[in-house]
């Protein structure tokens, strides 16, 4: 498992920039990220709108979860960056794609090439929260649900499920963000590693063999 330290979130915007151009210098064609909302989002925004055009005109992102009610997921990308990067003609709002119920997130035989998820205090990766293991992993599992209780405001999510990661994220690079003092107890249970992803949602992609990193902000105790 390799560990990514920054002195702060704000310094992981140029990891993401790099990791990006990788993928750009052996890759032809469109790259496909998969993105948080809310503030793990900041950095990795920040990370592609320092592109240059030429990749950027490349991106298709994809938020992982929306919000159904308040201020959106998506509007946060937008304020954090994207929006000025449209203003000024450098990225197209089509380019960024909110989850959609009954709708495949990808099309067939496309996969993502990077995943960026933000880990929250609880270990919970886009909505999907303690207990939503197995069964949104369960084969014939939709791509896309919704969830009526999340126990983080607002309560209404449209989410990935783990099937969706499963399916479309598989040989992408995924990178897990443990930003911030409140997520410590999540950051030192994962690694311990002694749960499932039933008690501790981002031990998925460790139990899936994902091929995954994580960044953080956090000093081991």
């Amino acid at each position: 498992m390799k560990k990514i330290r920054v002195s702060q979130p704000k310094e992981a915007a140029s990891l993401v920039k790099t990791q990006i151009e990788e993928v750009a210098s052996h890759k032809e064609g469109t790259i496909y990220i998969a993105l948080p909302g809310g503030r793990g989002a900041v950095p990795v925004v920040e990370g592609i709108v320092a592109l240059e055009d030429q990749i950027l005109k490349r991106l298709s992102l994809y938020l992982v979860d929306e919000r159904l009610t308040g201020s959106t997921n998506r509007d946060t990308l937008l304020n954090v960056g994207l929006q000025v990067a449209i203003d000024g003609g450098r990225f197209k709002e089509e380019q960024l794609h909110s989850p959609q119920l009954n709708t495949p997130i990808l099309k067939e035989g496309i996969h993502f090439d990077l995943v960026y998820l933000g880990i929250g205090e609880d270990g919970h990766i886009a909505s999907l929260y303690p207990q939503a293991y197995p069964q949104l992993d369960a084969k014939g599992t939709e791509d896309i649900v919704y969830i009526a209780d999340s126990p983080k405001p607002p309560p209404e999510r449209l989410t990935f499920t783990f099937r969706a990661f499963k399916r479309y994220a598989k040989g992408a690079k995924v990178y897990l963000l443990f930003f911030g003092e409140g997520k410590r107890v999540a950051y030192e249970r994962f690694l311990e590693g002694r749960e499932s992803p039933s008690t501790l949602p981002a031990l998925y992609f460790p139990r899936e063999w994902f091929n995954f990193e994580i960044i953080t902000d956090l000093e081991e105790k």
